[in-house]
């Protein structure tokens, strides 16, 4: 009895392989060292999912950001205020502060640009912003420490 076309194909294949095998296995190796360097070491760009997104926060930056886009709430927006700011300035003075930063139009896309580490421990956040007037801005979110808002230029 003869083999089919596709059993020949399948042995003559498994031979390749088996007399490659020196180099299937180092591509086989490299494969996964490349794979357990992308999966464990390469870090993952938080902005990147946040891009064009107005809701919700997954740190202090995002959440006041997300308040002066107007889709979080001004509270939680002041409690990632550093407790140096929220000596100077009431929850209601705040809220005006956000209200009068609207001037400029309602935003209508937030994007975290990127982020930069300092060695003492603080945070710089950069943001892209476009408003409803067709107008582009850009702000920098400063955190301590603690992970709480310094200031905003």
């Amino acid at each position: 009895m003869t083999p089919s076309l596709w059993q020949r194909i399948v042995g003559r294949a498994g031979q390749a392989l088996w007399r490659g095998k020196g180099t299937v296995l180092i591509g086989l190796i490299v494969l996964g060292a490349a794979s357990a360097y992308a999966f464990l070491y390469v870090p993952t760009q938080p902005s990147a999912g946040t891009s064009g997104v107005l809701g919700g926060g997954k740190d202090c930056a995002d959440t006041v950001m997300s308040a002066l886009a107007g889709s979080s709430t001004e509270q939680q927006a002041y409690q990632c205020m550093d407790t140096s700011f929220q000596q100077r300035v009431t929850p209601q003075q705040f809220a005006e502060q956000l209200q009068s930063s609207s001037s400029r139009g309602p935003i209508t896309k937030l994007s975290r640009v990127g982020t930069y580490d300092s060695p003492a421990g603080s945070t710089l956040v950069y943001y892209a912003v476009d408003t409803s007037s067709e107008q582009s801005l850009g702000f920098i979110v400063y955190l301590g420490q603690n992970g709480k808002v310094l200031t905003i230029e």
